[in-house]
Parts: structure tokens; C-alpha cells; sequence
């Protein structure tokens, strides 16, 4: 999906078979991710926190956009 796309309150699936969900509770430059394990800088991208599985847990907008194959409706 496109980052423009994903949006607060709203759930999404996994791409695949869509067996994961994950609900997005927060978006912005203020949020971010606490784990980076790379060399290089962290990402100039606002991050997203979501719900999955009753657990709170952060990624980058673009990586989470990679991840989502559709919304939950």
C-alpha cells in the first residue's frame, strides 16, 4: 500500500495470505521506532504505532505501508 494511505483507527492485513492484523494507533515524526539496528542513520519517515495481538509496537511509515496487502473493513 502507499503510505498516504494508512491511516489513525484504521486495520490492516498482512500481505500474503492476510492472517496478521495490525490496528494503527498513532502517526507522525513524534512517534518512534525504539529499535534501529542498522549502520546507517535512521530514516527521515514518520513512524506508526499500532496494535497487534494486544501489543503495542512501532515501525517506520514506509516499512509498515510494505507490509500492509489490504484494510480490514
Amino acid at each position: 500500500m502507499k503510505p498516504s494511505t494508512i491511516q489513525i483507527g484504521k486495520t490492516y492485513r498482512n500481505r500474503g495470505k492476510g492472517l496478521t492484523t495490525r490496528t494503527v494507533l498513532d502517526i507522525g515524526v513524534h512517534v518512534v521506532p525504539p529499535s534501529w539496528y542498522s549502520e546507517s542513520s535512521r530514516p527521515h519517515d514518520p513512524g506508526v504505532r499500532y496494535l497487534q495481538e494486544k501489543k503495542e509496537h512501532f515501525l517506520y511509515l514506509s516499512s509498515f505501508a510494505a507490509w500492509c496487502g489490504s484494510e480490514v473493513t
